[in-house]
């Protein structure tokens, strides 16, 4: 998939229509190698944004037929400008009727193929920019909880963003929730102790959501976790059930809420591993000065 400006199709449509208004006065290179040369650069622009089929050949006639006159190489077309202006000499008839009928016949297939073209306008989902939503939607998690989700987490929240914006709002559910489980699963074996998880054929939010309860897991993360279980995980693994883009919108919001609390949940744990407590100081086995 591709971002492409759709204004040079505006451009394009300005620099080569021009084209088919050559007039059959005569036409010098001063006056109109400038009008060729971005009439050329259009079409090369045109096809570094998207492949176009049906229109090369005729493409092809159009930027042979300008290069015969003005070059490829900008030196090159600069060099070719006539010193002596007024002893300069008309291009050749035939060459200008060449670039203005390969003009015409160019106009004539894009219309053609711009009726078949894969093109479709993505509506605004919510507040969402859809730009963000294609390209970086595991963004809409702030920092600093951002930089600590898994790169498992942050592809799937980016996948859930591209499903939201083509409207696939079931697919995108199902990214939402893996990405989430992939921070529970990090909170669920930072606090239950090795032994006492539950085997991988038996893990499942629920039985996630128990463990760490068992095991002082915080209340406010399990809170919205058992919530989000009732409500949007189970639901989503029934065939029956299709989300909504209503739905999965309001289930965007709670993941990045989920997510925000299970990472500070998990800051807390870690600040807890990793702090040391000394013992209290001895008493001084010394003497005070002048006791005997």
């Amino acid at each position: 998939m591709q971002r492409v400006n759709e204004f040079v199709f505006y451009e394009l449509a300005i620099k080569v229509h021009a084209m088919t208004d050559l007039t059959f006065e005569p036409i010098k290179y001063s006056d109109y190698f400038l009008n060729f040369w971005h009439a050329r650069q259009s079409v090369d622009e045109i096809y570094r944004q998207r492949p176009l089929h049906f229109v090369t050949p005729v493409a092809l006639r159009f930027y042979n037929a300008i290069s015969a006159i003005v070059p490829v190489d900008w030196e090159q077309a600069i060099t070719a400008y006539p010193k002596d202006l007024e002893n300069e000499q008309p291009i050749q008839p035939w060459q200008i009727s060449e670039i203005r009928e390969a003009a015409k016949e160019f106009e004539t297939v894009l219309k053609t193929e711009c009726q078949a073209m894969d093109t479709y306008y993505v509506s605004k989902k919510g507040a969402y920019s859809t730009k963000d939503l294609v390209e970086n939607a595991h963004h809409q998690i702030p920092e600093p909880s951002r930089s600590s989700l898994p790169v498992q987490a942050k592809s799937d929240f980016d996948q859930a963003g591209k499903c939201i914006a083509f409207d696939v709002p079931t697919a995108a559910a199902f990214h939402l929730l893996r990405g989430t489980e992939c921070v529970i699963k990090e909170y669920y074996e930072l606090i239950v102790p090795g032994p006492k998880r539950a085997s991988s054929k038996m893990r499942n939010w629920g039985v996630y959501i128990r463990l760490m309860r068992d095991h002082g897991g915080d209340a406010k993360v399990l809170s919205i976790l058992d919530h989000m279980r009732d409500v949007y995980r189970n639901p989503v693994t029934h065939p029956e059930e299709n989300y909504t883009d209503e739905g999965v919108q309001v289930l965007f919001g709670l993941c990045i809420s989920a997510v925000v609390l299970l990472v500070q949940a998990i800051s807390v744990e870690v600040a807890k591993t990793f702090s040391i407590k000394f013992p209290p100081q001895p008493p001084s086995i010394l003497l005070p000065p002048g006791t005997a």
